[in-house]
C-alpha cells in the first residue's frame, strides 16, 4: 500500500464514530443474544448432558476465554478494522487470510442467524403455527437489519438497553428456578471427559463468544478497548450462562423450556415473552451483520470483494452494511422456509460452532507468529496461541463424530471453496496488494501493521 493511499484510508478510519468501552461490551453481550442463546443452546446443553451441562459449560468458558485473549493481545496490535480477516492477513499469508475472512463470512451468517432462527422459533412457539414460520424468521431478520441501517451509534444503545434488561431476567429466572428445585444443589464436576460431553461443549462454544462481533471493529473503536470488551464479556458471559445451567438441570428439566415457562408463569407471560424473543434475536443478528460488514468491506479494500462494497456514505460503510443485512434476512428466511425454524437453528448452530472454533485457531496462529518473533518478550502470547490453537483444534476434531454429516460437509465445502476462491483469484490475475510490511511504517499499528 503506498503511502498517499494509507494516509487516505487513516483519514476515513478518523472520520468513523468511536464506541466506547462501555458500547463494545453491550454490544458484544448482546451478540451473544444471551436469553435467547440459554434458551436454545443451553436447553440443547442441559438434554444432551443433564447435570454435566454446567460443567460443560465452564470447560466452553475456558476454551473461549483464551480465544478471548488472543482477541485481546491481537486487538492491541491491528487498529485497522476487519478482525479475523486482517490478523491472517498481516501475520500469516494474504491467502490464508483471504481464508479467514470467506470464513468468517459464513461464522457470522451462521451464528448470528441462529441467534436470529433462535429468536424467532421462540415467538412461534409462543404465536403458534397461525403464520408460516418462514414469515417469523423474514420478520426477526428484518427488525435486526433495521436496526443495522440506522447506524452503529444506534445500534450500540439499543444493545446497551436491551442487554441490562436480559442481566435482570436470566439472574430472576436462574433464582426462581433453583426455587423450584427446593434449593436442590448436586456436583457437577463428578462427570469424566466423553463425547457427549465434548458435544455439549460445542454447542456451549456458542454461547459466551459475543466477542467476536466487536474483533472486526477496530476501525470503529480504540483497539484498547475491543480486548478490554472481549475478556469481560467471556467472563461475565459464561458465568451467567453456567448459574442459568445449573438452576434448570436442579429441576430435572427436560423438554422445551418455552413450554415450560408459559406453564409456570401462566398466559400472561406471552406478550412479554414474544417482545423479548423478537429483541433478543435481533440483538444477535444487529452484532453480527455489524461485525460482518466492517470484514466485508476490509476485504473490499484490498480487491477480494467489489470494491464499491468499501465506499463510504455519513462515516460508515452504508454498501458492506446493506450486504450484509441483506444476506442476513435472505439466508434466514430460505433455510426456514426449506427446513423450518427449529432445524434452521440446530444446523445452523452447528456451522457456528465449527467455524468458530476454525477461525479462532487461525487467530491463535495467527498471535503465534507474531510472537514468535520476539519469543523471549512475547513468551505469554506465544504460549497463549499455541494453546488455545491447540484446545479449538482438539474440541473441533473430537466433536465431529457427533455432528450431522450434512453439516460437516457444508463445513469442509465452504472452506474448501474458499480456497478454490483464492486460486481462481491468481489465475484471473486480480488486482492483488503485495506482502505488507508488519513494521517501520509511520502509521503503524493503523491499517494492519502489528506492533511486534
Amino acid at each position: 500500500m503506498s503511502e498517499p493511499r494509507a494516509e487516505i484510508l487513516q483519514a476515513k478510519e478518523d472520520k468513523r464514530e468511536r464506541l466506547s468501552l462501555r458500547e463494545l461490551f453491550f454490544l458484544s453481550f448482546g451478540g451473544q443474544a444471551p436469553l435467547i442463546s440459554l434458551l436454545t443452546f443451553g436447553t440443547a446443553m442441559v438434554i444432551l448432558a443433564g447435570e454435566a451441562a454446567p460443567l460443560a459449560m465452564l470447560i466452553a468458558t475456558a476454551v473461549v476465554s483464551i480465544n478471548g485473549l488472543v482477541v485481546y493481545f491481537m486487538s492491541r496490535r491491528f487498529k485497522r478494522g476487519g478482525g479475523y480477516y486482517v490478523y491472517a492477513y498481516y501475520s500469516l499469508t494474504p491467502n490464508l487470510g483471504l481464508n479467514a475472512g470467506w470464513t468468517y463470512v459464513a461464522y457470522a451468517i451462521a451464528y448470528g442467524g441462529t441467534l436470529l432462527a433462535g429468536g424467532a422459533y421462540v415467538l412461534q412457539q409462543g404465536v403458534g403455527n397461525v403464520v408460516p414460520q418462514w414469515a417469523f424468521a423474514l420478520l426477526v431478520s428484518s427488525a435486526a437489519a433495521t436496526v443495522v441501517m440506522l447506524g452503529i451509534r444506534y445500534s450500540a444503545k439499543y444493545a446497551e438497553a436491551v442487554s441490562i434488561a436480559e442481566m435482570i431476567i436470566i439472574v430472576t429466572l436462574s433464582v426462581v428456578f433453583l426455587r423450584d428445585s427446593g434449593w436442590r444443589l448436586y456436583d457437577p464436576f463428578r462427570f469424566g471427559l466423553s463425547s457427549t460431553l465434548l458435544a455439549a461443549t460445542l454447542l456451549g462454544l456458542g454461547i459466551p463468544t459475543g466477542y467476536g462481533s466487536i474483533a472486526p471493529l477496530g476501525g470503529d473503536a480504540e483497539s484498547r478497548s475491543i480486548g478490554k470488551a472481549a475478556i469481560m464479556v467471556v467472563l461475565y458471559g459464561g458465568l451467567l450462562a453456567s448459574l442459568f445451567l445449573y438452576s434448570l438441570e436442579a429441576m430435572k428439566f427436560s423438554g422445551n423450556l418455552v413450554e415450560y415457562s408459559l406453564h409456570r408463569f401462566g398466559l400472561y407471560s406471552l406478550v412479554p415473552l414474544a417482545i423479548i424473543a423478537i429483541n433478543d434475536g435481533a440483538l444477535g443478528g444487529v452484532s453480527y451483520m455489524l461485525a460482518l460488514s466492517r470484514t466485508i468491506e476490509a476485504m473490499a479494500l484490498d480487491g477480494y470483494m467489489p470494491r464499491s462494497l468499501s465506499a463510504r456514505a455519513r462515516g460508515r460503510p452504508l454498501y458492506a452494511e446493506a450486504m450484509a443485512a441483506a444476506l442476513f434476512v435472505a439466508v434466514l428466511t430460505l433455510l426456514a422456509y426449506r427446513l423450518g425454524l427449529f432445524y434452521t437453528f440446530v444446523a445452523l448452530g452447528s456451522l457456528a460452532g465449527m467455524f468458530n472454533l476454525f477461525i479462532h485457531s487461525s487467530a491463535n496462529f495467527s498471535l503465534a507468529r507474531l510472537s514468535a518473533r520476539r519469543a523471549l518478550k512475547h513468551l505469554h502470547e506465544l504460549i497463549i496461541g499455541l494453546l488455545g490453537a491447540s484446545l479449538s483444534i482438539f474440541v473441533l476434531l473430537y466433536s465431529l463424530p457427533s455432528v450431522n454429516k450434512y453439516v460437516v460437509y457444508v463445513f469442509m465445502g465452504w472452506i474448501i471453496l474458499g480456497f478454490f476462491y483464492a486460486e481462481i483469484l491468481d489465475m484471473l490475475g486480480s488486482e492483488r496488494p503485495g506482502r505488507r510490511s508488519i513494521s517501520r511504517n509511520p502509521v503503524r499499528g493503523h491499517l494492519g501493521r502489528a506492533r511486534v
